[in-house]
């Protein structure tokens, strides 16, 4: 067995262990390119696509993890749809008031939606095949996060590529981190998340407190997901 072999397999069985992540479940496929794992198929929600690419990432011998997975959309929508969808998501959010908008249509027509102030940061959109493509300039980490759950949280992505520059660079550290996580849940109209206690620490997460509804502790812990940087999340949440 070549070594290549021996990393897929050695993958495989990592998923096989972790209760989150069903390789045959959510079609997770494992393949060996250009010295990295290649991981293809699609999944049942956040969790198990970001799960799967940590685990992955921790196998011995595993360097570099090309995460493609998709994740099952929860409606059924066409690129241009989404597309709209996510500009006016952006659009009307205050934490991004002074941006400027670019749309690149399903055709690849660039389309200038709002031209502000260049200095301010600006997003370039763009779906192809319910994937979300994110480029432009921001201002913050945080604002790099946030826009990328938003684009998550349409109903029809079922991937996000982020490719936002954050101009000044910003240090990241779990500060950082649980500004972004706070920020989410505050956005989230579905989590009431005042009762709610966020730890980071390298990545890890510890969500705890009281929700009034059981669906909310399933939400709050995927938008935690959404938010790029956050390896593990340990979902304390409860009932009042």
């Amino acid at each position: 067995m070549s070594l290549n072999d021996s990393l897929v397999k050695a993958v495989a069985a990592a998923f096989e262990i972790d209760p989150q992540v069903n390789p045959h479940r959510d079609r997770i496929a494992i393949a060996h390119q250009g010295g990295q794992i290649v991981l293809t198929g699609e999944v049942a929600d956040i969790s198990a696509k970001r799960r799967a690419y940590y685990a992955a990432l921790a196998v011995p011998g595993v360097t570099a993890v090309d995460d493609r997975l998709q994740v099952k959309p929860a409606e059924a929508m066409g690129d241009a749809e989404i597309l709209t969808h996510l500009l006016k998501m952006l659009g009307e959010d205050l934490a991004f008031k002074h941006y400027s908008l670019v749309a690149i249509t399903p055709k690849g027509e660039q389309e200038v939606l709002r031209r502000l102030d260049d200095q301010a940061g600006f997003f370039r959109v763009q779906v192809e095949g319910g994937t979300v493509y994110l480029g432009g300039e921001v201002r913050s980490l945080c604002d790099r996060r946030l826009a990328e759950v938003m684009a998550w949280w349409v109903p029809g992505s079922c991937n996000v590529v982020n490719q936002l520059q954050v101009t000044p660079p910003e240090e990241d550290n779990d500060d950082q981190l649980k500004e972004a996580i706070l920020l989410a849940l505050d956005v989230d109209p579905f989590v009431d998340y005042l009762q709610l206690a966020i730890q980071c620490r390298a990545g890890e997460v510890v969500l705890d407190g009281v929700v009034p509804v059981a669906e909310q502790i399933k939400l709050a812990e995927h938008d935690c997901w959404y938010v790029e940087g956050v390896k593990k999340v340990d979902n304390r949440l409860r009932l009042p």
